[in-house]
């Protein structure tokens, strides 16, 4: 298990839904939208006299600016937005579980309805939109609805299945159907109670409540319930990004009444700013009521070839009948290209350790492109990492770095991977540094060291094409009270992240949590030991205001790497030509800052690498 670090800075995906029910539903006999405030008899309590107290707000965008409303957690960390019900606008219920902060005892908040007239009721299902965040209480457990027919006896029924610190929110909003019949059916008065048990964690927001005397659920809901991420890692060199073959696959359940038939599920990528690069789509005959997570998986595969820039990979679903809640029939999420680095994450959100303490490490997996004409180094680990003041001061923490070779022979999936050691027999140890932290090094400040060649000492390792990597980061002695940073964004189903404790755990802490240690990759060399002919490469203008132009000229038809860099190697673009002769490559660079870079040229044969100077 991963222990997680004090209060920090936290970030799920979210996807947004309007609860907006159709027609077909049936009317509820009672229901209260908060339009008015808290109504009259109603009362809201602390059992453990800690006054966390249920409030009134009278509109989510308020926020902090108003004493009875939270902060919605918009921010570009936390990604949520302000509580999404279908009545929020004029009002709801919430309760704010950060304003108080730590507390000596944990708060036991409860909301408690008057009394409601059931008689005549034989079956009572309650429906409501409610959206929570938790830290340090699972909202499983923790978040409940509780049922009373005499104000002192209380039946508990679980609102959040599922929801751990791990998930930490819930969807904006979710709206629970909870079958309180054996409780509330025929019953004169009703009592029905929503009780938080937590400490400093985020918010919980309740509104349009209703009650209803059969069976609430949609004759038509069918859901994504769960869509796999097809690239490798969040951030992937454009260099290697050809290599990522992209498989597609999706998990749907149909949480209605009704057989679902003719659904179509389609995937798709898109650029930033909407441009669709590729789309396919699958047909599935009928899908059951009561049916959960059934996997469908996409029978052609993407081979991405893309400039640097942020991309969307996602997700649509579609059936015969109208879906009376269409907001989970949408999923998407994103991935970057960029210049020189991979990473698993888009930035610190959380810090964990393994909870059984003890020196331990974690490790990303990167793969390499199988096939260019360039030869790529391991240059540089990035990483971030907090303490707990009082166990060690950020400013001391020590740290050694690896990078490994994952052995050709062990399987994709690592079923046969040596967990035994540090130093697996599975993995070749190629490159190491090591890491003293500045002392004045803030919590989750980015970090970066140069590997050195474990053999040579000298700065870089050589990655060859194809082969797999693992990047660890160690912390022994009294840095293993380090939380590294992690990022619980993006659900890899394939291994990712690992942890090494007493041995390695290849799925990690689980494939939504991954380490933020980035890899950053160069060209091995700037020189050519092979050189090409000098008219092979001309560069023009030179020096370069936005637009590179390079003439290529070769005798034959020539397979090519044209590869720009900074001064020191960093690769900025990268393209594979092939089948060059004579012609004129142009590349856009107005995001250059002003400097002296590298125009390189490789093929079987030799390379030529020229200089030009960028002045904007």
């Amino acid at each position: 298990m991963r222990q997680p670090l004090h209060r920090s800075i936290v970030f799920t995906l979210a996807f947004f839904a309007m609860g907006i029910l159709n027609a077909q539903l049936p009317t509820p006999f009672w229901t209260e939208n908060f339009t008015a405030g808290i109504p009259a008899g109603w009362t809201s309590e602390d059992e453990s006299n800690q006054n966390v107290l249920w409030t009134w707000c009278a509109n989510p965008l308020l926020g902090d600016s108003d004493p009875g409303c939270s902060q919605p957690w918009d921010d570009a960390l936390n990604g949520q937005v302000p509580f999404k019900a279908t009545t929020a606008i004029t009002g709801f219920a919430v309760l704010d579980s950060d304003d108080p902060g730590q507390l000596s005892i944990s708060h036991v908040s409860q909301l408690t309805t008057a009394p409601i007239n059931c008689t005549g009721k034989s079956q009572v299902y309650i429906t409501f939109q409610t959206h929570i965040g938790v830290y340090s209480f699972d909202a499983e457990t923790n978040a409940i609805v509780r049922v009373s027919t005499d104000g002192t006896n209380w039946t508990e029924y679980t609102v959040f299945p599922g929801l751990t610190t791990t998930e930490r929110w819930s969807e904006n909003p979710e709206t629970p159907i909870l079958n309180i019949s054996a409780t509330a059916a025929n019953q004169s008065n009703v009592w029905i109670q929503w009780e938080w048990t937590g400490n400093y964690e985020y918010m919980w927001s309740l509104d349009d409540i209703e009650l209803y005397d059969q069976d609430p659920t949609p004759q038509n809901d069918v859901a994504i319930s769960a869509f796999f991420y097809p690239v490798s890692s969040y951030s992937t060199p454009v260099s290697q990004i050809a290599s990522d073959t992209f498989q597609f696959e999706v998990n749907l359940s149909n949480k209605g009444l009704n057989p679902q038939t003719n659904l179509v599920v389609t995937a798709y990528v898109k650029e930033d700013g909407g441009s669709t690069l590729h789309t396919q789509s699958i047909s599935i005959p009928s899908l059951d009521p009561g049916v959960s997570d059934s996997n469908f998986i996409f029978p052609v595969r993407y081979a991405p070839e893309l400039n640097t820039g942020l991309y969307t990979v996602g997700y649509t679903l579609t059936s015969d009948s109208i879906d009376q809640r269409p907001v989970d029939n949408e999923r998407e999420d994103n991935f970057v290209v960029n210049n020189n680095y991979f990473a698993k994450e888009d930035g610190p959100e959380q810090g964990y350790r393994p909870s059984a303490g003890g020196e331990w490490a974690v490790a990303n997996y990167y793969r390499m492109n199988g096939g260019n004409f360039e030869v790529y180094k391991a240059a540089q680990a990035e990483f971030a990492f907090s303490t707990n003041s009082d166990e060690i001061p950020i400013g001391d923490v020590e740290a050694a770095l690896y990078l490994f070779k994952i052995n050709n022979d062990v399987a994709e999936d690592f079923s046969d991977f040596d967990i035994s050691s540090i130093l697996s027999s599975s993995t070749e140890w190629l490159g190491v540094a090591s890491y003293e932290a500045p002392d004045t090094i803030d919590s989750y400040e980015l970090q970066r060291v140069d590997i050195s060649d474990l053999n040579t000492g000298l700065t870089g390792v050589v990655l060859e094409p194809g082969g797999r990597y693992l990047l660890a980061m160690g912390y022994e002695g009294a840095s293993s009270k380090v939380f590294h940073a992690f990022n619980d964004d993006i659900f890899y189903y394939f291994p990712s992240t690992f942890i090494f404790n007493t041995d390695w755990n290849v799925n990690g802490f689980g494939g939504d949590v991954n380490a933020l240690l980035r890899m950053y990759i160069g060209l091995l060399s700037t020189t050519d030991e092979q050189a090409l002919p000098q008219n092979t490469l001309n560069i023009f203008p030179n020096p370069v205001h936005r637009t590179l132009q390079l003439g290529i000229e070769f005798v034959e038809p020539t397979d090519a790497t044209i590869t720009i860099a900074d001064i020191n190697g960093r690769v900025i673009t990268f393209e594979d030509r092939y089948g060059l002769t004579k012609e004129t490559l142009q590349y856009q660079l107005p995001q250059l800052a002003s400097g002296t870079y590298l125009a390189r040229i490789a093929t079987a044969k030799g390379t030529l690498t020229k200089k030009f100077v960028v002045q904007q």
